[in-house]
């Protein structure tokens, strides 16, 4: 091999290297801006405060990026990886601060009330119980059905909540369908 051989080996190196990394910044633009408020609302359920949530979005993202610029061709699903980079952020989080258990956003009553502001008095106090007894009932769930709903929520797929929390699908539709019956159970015993 001569020379010129090597450098061009050593220029489309670079190229494939910059193009790879031009690649992966648009792609985790891209996912930034569809999962940003679904993967904040999830760290939200999962009672991280707001600045918090902030700090874990932007890391979850970074390490995206990391990974997309480490790989030339990426298939995975990259929601899911997504979701599950932050979700493991949380717990090691949680494992550095001792276990303390931390209030959700959604828990304080203003929350509840800002979904309804052209309500009567009458209507809003109705409205904050009928709120206080769905997350009586949801936070009676087991963590992992709770989970479970949250990410459906979020729009995230069977396969994606499953690669999220490490389980398997059958595993993920047998907890959402007990939640929900559980939750449906508790409605109905109102």
């Amino acid at each position: 091999m001569d020379s010129r051989s090597i450098a061009l080996g050593a220029n489309i190196d670079l190229l494939s290297a910059s193009s790879r990394r031009e690649a992966a910044r648009f792609r985790t633009v891209n996912l930034f801006r569809d999962l940003r408020e679904p993967l904040g609302r999830y760290l939200a359920s999962l009672g991280v405060n707001q600045p918090e949530i902030e700090e874990l979005v932007q890391e979850a993202f970074l390490r995206l990026h990391r990974h997309l610029c480490s790989r030339a061709e990426d298939d995975q699903n990259l929601t899911g990886w997504v979701f599950r980079v932050a979700h493991n952020l949380v717990r090691d989080r949680r494992r550095g601060w001792h276990g303390r258990k931390v209030d959700s956003i959604e828990d304080r009553p203003e929350a509840a009330l800002a979904s309804a502001p052209d309500a009567s008095p009458e209507q809003r106090v109705l409205h904050l119980e009928k709120v206080k007894r769905l997350r009586s009932a949801l936070t009676a769930l087991p963590v992992e059905q709770r989970q479970c709903l949250h990410l459906r929520a979020e729009g995230l797929r069977y396969r994606e909540i499953a690669e999220v929390l490490g389980v398997s699908i059958t595993t993920v539709a047998d907890m959402i369908r007990q939640a929900l019956a559980q939750v449906g159970r508790a409605r109905e015993n109102e």
